[in-house]
């Protein structure tokens, strides 16, 4: 009896302690907005430091990525996060959702593990904050001086600076004021701070009033269940915003944003092509050393998934242009999907009838929308910089950038020839030449395609540049390594004429390590050089360790790629 006593007591204190710990788990503490409300507040329109009127959906989505780096968390969208914060401060001041970074110095100093942060762990018992000395320090070091440590530092520091914005309201930069020359967008921080100069204007009179009453009237709704009054209080602020506001985007742009947001088609599609890139690969290689009938009839099914998923990314690359009012090719993202999008265009119409063809699209595709989702690209539709306010942007850019793709297929189909070289036996040669064959067939058509693309691109630039410059050419570093990329791919596609260079291991040895200068030209000049390409540069980057083993790894396949041609005499 005494035994069963005391099983019933240590399970009464294990409940009560876990009872305790939920308690005290501040996620769980969280109130819970309306997820129908938090999607009529994503429609507000804002206008942010860049200038770009929006919906708040979108300005939501931004700062949930720069703070966690996550489009949902706890459960919650964006819209629901960002609304908390404003709406409940001392709430989610608690839960971790700040993104502390790699350093393990800045880890040992708030004391976290996690990779997540609460707002309150970077300020101490008496409310300092804990970084301030540091920050001060690493902003007035040079920017070249810096170190890893500083640079981590300072994109928290960002991130702080973000979510402290947000309870004090100041980066909702909702209220028009239509009389201003400057068409000037004023956030309820400033309409506080300007309340005493304004007292008599009916405008900023209601202005004034209507963060406060909405405020106290989602407090209430989050108590009672019932949303009907915030609602109400959202749509009589959006239609005074149509009727003060100047340039406000048309309905049918302002939802399809929402919905492009909501879709998040290139994350979609980016698994979609991954999955099927390796189905079709692990096929390919059954097809190649142990051929079966039923292979063709999965290919074909595959096939018609893979077109409907390009469809898909085509009609995200379209909102994206609609909503921009601009070609989708103007930054460092932008310019990664497109080209993860020729990269498929090239797959769809060289791969119809080759198993590695679409294999290799289909993988690289799926890896160059992986990179474009890294937290080193921003996918935030900003205004264009004053040199890119042309039609050759849509021109020589879409030429030059869609190129990249049909190269890089090229790349990818001659490290499959040389891999499939290294397994190459007596016993299979046949049926493995005839496939290498093919696929070098289809790398010299895509290397053509892309060829006479980055050739016109490259021309045509010289164009723009004499309008926005006044030169045709400068040997400025990106137009440099434009032009060598034109004559390496020129060489490369002239092999075959060449006595002693005709071979197929020579041309797929080519096609791989030729594409060096594809990645200089993209990623090295902007990263590594200065120049007056440097608009679409990103923060300067020590080359990654990874670089240097796959350069090692390509060399090994081709070394013993190029022993088994020897022995086996391919020609």
């Amino acid at each position: 009896m005494n035994y069963i006593k005391n099983i019933l007591l240590v399970f009464v204190i294990l409940s009560s302690l876990f009872q305790v710990s939920k308690a005290a788990d501040p996620v769980k503490q969280l109130p819970e907005i309306s997820k129908d409300h938090a999607r009529e507040y994503g429609k507000i329109v804002v206008r942010d430091f860049k200038g770009r009127l929006k919906p708040m959906n979108t300005l939501d989505l931004e700062v949930l990525r720069k703070l966690s780096g996550k489009n949902v968390i706890y459960d919650q969208n964006a819209d629901q996060v960002v609304l908390g914060i404003i709406m409940f401060p001392d709430q989610w001041s608690q839960v971790p959702l700040i993104k502390i970074g790699r350093h393990k110095n800045i880890r040992n100093l708030i004391k976290k593990r996690g990779k997540l942060g609460a707002y309150d762990d970077f300020f101490d018992k008496k409310g300092n904050y804990i970084f301030r000395d540091l920050v001060r320090k690493a902003f007035q070091t040079e920017t070249r001086d810096r170190g890893k440590f500083e640079k981590e530092l300072l994109k928290l520091d960002e991130r702080i600076n973000i979510f402290n914005m947000l309870v004090n309201q100041r980066l909702l930069y909702i209220y028009p004021i239509p009389y201003n020359s400057s068409q000037k967008w004023m956030s309820p921080y400033e309409i506080k701070q300007d309340a005493n100069n304004f007292s008599n204007d009916e405008l900023y009179s209601y202005y004034s009033k209507f963060f406060p009453a909405y405020i106290e009237s989602v407090h209430k709704s989050v108590k009672s269940g019932n949303w009907d009054l915030p609602n109400q209080i959202i749509k009589e602020f959006r239609d005074n915003q149509k009727t003060n506001g100047v340039d406000i985007p048309g309905e049918t742009k302002f939802n399809l944003e929402i919905l492009l947001n909501k879709l998040n088609i290139f994350q979609k599609v980016r698994n979609i092509y991954g999955i099927l890139g390796f189905l079709v690969l692990i096929l390919f290689f059954i097809k190649v050393f142990k051929p079966r009938p039923y292979l063709d009839k999965i290919f074909k099914v595959i096939y018609a998934l893979v077109f409907l998923a390009f469809i898909y990314q085509m009609a995200g690359l379209g909102i994206r242009w609609y909503i921009s009012g601009r070609a989708p090719w103007s930054n460092g993202y932008e310019s990664l999907i497109y080209i993860s999008f020729t990269t498929m265009l090239a797959g769809v119409i060289f791969g119809r009838k080759s198993w590695g063809g679409l294999a290799a699209a289909l993988i690289l595709s799926s890896v160059i929308l992986m990179v474009a989702g890294l937290s080193l690209f921003d996918p935030e539709i900003t205004p264009l910089v004053p040199v890119l306010k042309s039609y050759w942007l849509t021109i020589h850019v879409s030429l030059e950038a869609g190129s990249y793709g049909f190269l890089m297929l090229g790349a990818i189909l001659g490290f499959i020839n040389l891999l499939l070289m290294i397994f190459m036996k007596e016993s299979n040669k046949a049926r493995v030449m005839k496939t290498i064959k093919e696929l070098t067939i289809i790398s010299e058509m895509t290397l053509l395609a892309g060829l006479v693309m980055v050739s016109i691109g490259t021309h045509l630039g010289g164009v723009w540049a004499n309008e926005s410059w006044g030169r045709y050419w400068g040997w400025d570093p990106k137009e440099t390594w434009a032009l060598v990329t034109v004559l390496v791919y020129a060489f490369i596609l002239h092999l075959r004429f060449i006595p002693g260079m005709r071979g197929i291991f020579t041309y797929n040895f080519s096609t791989l390590f030729g594409f060096a200068t594809v990645m200089m030209t993209y990623f090295g000049v902007n990263y590594y050089l200065s120049g007056l390409h440097s608009y679409a540069a990103g923060d300067s980057i020590p080359i990654p360790p990874s670089v240097y083993y796959t350069a090692l790894v390509f060399a090994a396949i081709s070394i013993l790629a190029y022993i088994k041609a020897k022995n086996l005499k391919i020609n």
